[in-house]
């Protein structure tokens, strides 16, 4: 079971800082996402990647359940095109806005496997289409294996056709084993 507080202490000591995987996808992202479209970034962790969404996305939403994962140079977006909540993804705020895009980058695989269709149903509430980017090694950061869903490209586009009627699956340009899966509403 990973927790905010195991995640707080992830981000502060367990060398999960060192890359952003949104960030180096944003070529990607910007090749699927139309200019202009509002896009809610779910597991927003540092907000790297925002400042490159903000340069075609008209609004971006982050949320994440670690507040200790946000970066100061994200949080001076806040207000500028960027908001920024802190909620358990199965549990948005009601109010929580409904964009044309979702990203998902490197999260749901590290959902306990019993929370992960709520999770996808709060996102199916909130965007239209979503891109999910996870992987299926184990990721041990101070003694937690962080992956505690390990499936393939078959495994994750079953999971978004639960919410999704068109459903996609791209090679990842980064590695063999990190799948991305596209949902559309139409």
């Amino acid at each position: 079971m990973t927790t905010p507080d195991q995640f707080n202490d992830v981000w502060q000591t367990g060398r999960y800082r060192l890359g952003s995987t949104a960030l180096r996808l944003l070529p990607f992202l910007r090749a699927q996402i139309p200019i202009g479209s509002t896009v809610n970034d779910y597991g927003s962790g540092t907000g790297r990647a925002e400042k490159g969404l903000l340069e075609f996305c008209s609004r971006v939403n982050m949320v994440d359940f670690a507040p200790v994962a946000l970066e100061s140079d994200a949080r001076l977006l806040i207000g500028k095109g960027l908001t920024y909540v802190v909620s358990p993804l199965e549990t948005l705020p009601k109010d929580f806005p409904v964009a044309d895009w979702g990203i998902c980058i490197n999260v749901l695989m590290t959902v306990e496997p019993n929370r992960l269709h709520d999770i996808l149903a709060e996102m199916r509430r909130t965007c239209r289409n979503l891109i999910v980017e996870v992987y299926d090694w184990p990721d041990v950061r101070l003694g937690i294996d962080l992956t505690l869903i390990k499936g393939d490209a078959a495994f994750w586009a079953e999971q978004l056709r639960k919410h999704w009627p068109s459903v996609e699956s791209l090679n990842s340009p980064e590695h063999s084993r990190r799948y991305i899966t596209i949902g559309r509403e139409n």
